[in-house]
């Protein structure tokens, strides 16, 4: 079954009006006008804006709203209180700050009386390490000290509960995960992308997982995720609307085209940073199958593997709630493939001008939106490695 409600966690890190040093601290680093205008649109679209520990909560007892958001912020940035603070106060929001405890009072980073006023004003503090390491090169007892040591230093300063844990870039194991329950943490976040679901605490409430917001990405993506129930689009302009059709009728194909026009429009409003290259629906009763073909190589911004398979996810789930005669999503990526000069590449016996590179086939009474709900893939062994370097 496709969930009516969503309950996302979006992860920040800075913002500012001056992207962070090289390419990857610029990628991190939302302007104050984005965040402005992402908190504006959950306003808009009715959205709860919580702390982790609520949101986890409630979509444990199922009392989550039809649209519930937590928005964290990790590593204890000084620009969390200049600048993140001041704009979610204005809207009446909470967040919630992954604290390295290690950093603080450091250049860049909050000071003590920084994290105290955050709590303060109602602000949701929790742990992110004292110094920032990656956990699974460490040993047990550095692991034990890094751990319950930031949810000790925490507490103290706020006098408030630590019960939330974000692992350092997402790095973790099942080893990491047990000194983490052992510290008395409930719940730790990583960095792979999907909704909290009752099914992701039954299965491992020690790897949940966010959204990361990218520098002009993040509007999309709230789009995407947060789209209304039934995967219809969320406040695209009418003006863009009828572009988007019309670049949908283009990219159809199959014996099914009202099928496959609202897939695409449903997918081309999205805003992946993934390529969709044709939407194919064929019908052969009983079954309607839906295929999405997808660039391997044209992306338009950076994407990883964690990104790509829950994109994927994502668009199955699109594609289902965009007909509810659609039975099956494969979805599959392509790269081009060197054509010698001449060769024959039209008839029976063409020489093939791409290659498969990714592929997945979803039953709609086997999906869940999850990344895992894709079942067995197909990836083709160091391809995103050596095409998003």
């Amino acid at each position: 079954m496709i969930a009516a409600a969503v309950a996302a966690v979006f992860m920040y890190h800075h913002v500012s009006s001056h992207p962070g040093g090289g390419p990857y601290g610029a990628a991190l680093t939302v302007t104050p006008q984005e965040f402005d205008d992402q908190l504006r649109f959950l306003r808009d679209r009715d959205c709860a804006v919580v702390g982790v520990e609520k949101l986890v909560a409630d979509v444990g007892t199922g009392g989550a709203r039809r649209c519930e958001v937590a928005l964290t912020f990790d590593d204890g940035y000084e620009d969390a209180a200049t600048q993140a603070a001041p704009i979610l106060r204005r809207y009446g929001d909470v967040a919630t700050f992954f604290v390295t405890t290690g950093l603080l009072g450091t250049p860049g980073h909050l000071t003590v009386a920084g994290v105290r006023a955050l709590a303060r004003s109602g602000m949701e503090i929790e742990a992110h390490t004292i110094t920032h390491p990656d956990l699974t090169l460490l040993t047990p007892t550095a692991v034990e000290r890094e751990v319950r040591g930031s949810r000790g230093a925490l507490q103290s300063i706020t006098g408030g509960r630590v019960g939330v844990f974000a692992y350092p870039s997402g790095r973790f194991n099942p080893a990491v995960e047990r000194a983490v329950a052992a510290a008395g943490f409930d719940v730790a976040f990583a960095t792979g992308a999907g909704d909290v679901t009752p099914a992701d605490l039954a299965r491992d409430r020690f790897a949940l997982p966010r959204f990361r917001v990218l520098r002009g990405r993040g509007d999309a993506l709230m789009r995407r995720v947060l789209a209304a129930p039934g995967g219809a689009p969320v406040a695209v302009p009418a003006r863009d609307m009828q572009e988007v059709r019309d670049v949908a009728k283009d990219r159809i194909a199959g014996n099914a085209p009202d099928v496959a026009e609202r897939v695409a429009v449903a997918l081309l409003s999205a805003g992946y940073p993934e390529q969709i290259l044709k939407v194919r629906v064929y019908k052969t009763e009983p079954a309607v199958v839906a295929g999405i073909m997808l660039s391997g190589m044209k992306f338009h911004a950076p994407v990883d593997r964690q990104t790509f398979a829950a994109d994927a996810a994502d668009m199955v789930y699109r594609a289902f709630a965009a007909d509810p005669k659609v039975s099956e999503v494969d979805v599959w990526a392509v790269v081009p493939i060197a054509v010698p000069l001449h060769a024959d590449v039209s008839g029976d016996l063409a020489v093939p001008t791409n290659r498969t590179v990714f592929s997945a086939a979803v039953q709609r009474a086997d999906f869940t939106r999850d990344e895992g709900s894709l079942g067995a893939t197909y990836w083709e062994a160091g391809w995103l490695a050596n095409t998003t370097r």
